[in-house]
């Protein structure tokens, strides 16, 4: 399945630096459990793959998509994370249990998900710690 998520992707190529593909795959340096049961093949290698339901794509200059929204006469704040793509009410369920007293909305048209308030910093980390 992987193969067949990475044939699809581009990978230009410029003078000063090379995009890497990104498929519904993170990468998360962590201890190996699996690898004891693996054959020594699987054993040699140093990351482990977690496979998320969902991917958060970046954007063309490498950064997370996540948005401080201002309205109401700056009285109102909202955190957009965009770009979701797969089962988005997995990332839901995952983000709101995070962000405990935070309301998190899912906007299942544009695939987005709007947290009441400034919590931009933390969804940032979270995504990171994630691996995304």
């Amino acid at each position: 399945m992987l193969r067949h998520l990475l044939s699809r992707c581009v990978i230009p190529r410029t003078a000063g630096y090379r995009i890497t593909p990104r498929a519904f795959e993170s990468t998360l340096a962590a201890e190996s459990t699996d690898a004891q049961n693996n054959n020594a093949a699987a054993a040699a290698t140093a990351q482990n793959t977690v496979m998320y339901p969902y991917f958060v794509n970046r954007t063309r200059f490498q950064s997370l998509p996540v948005y401080l929204d201002i309205k109401n006469g700056k009285t109102r704040k909202l955190t957009l994370v965009r770009r979701i793509e797969g089962d988005i009410h997995a990332i839901h369920k995952e983000l709101s249990s995070h962000l405990k007293d935070a309301t998190v909305q899912i906007k299942s048209i544009s695939n987005q998900l709007v947290i009441k308030g400034d919590r931009s910093k933390e969804v940032r980390e979270w995504l990171t710690k994630k691996g995304f």
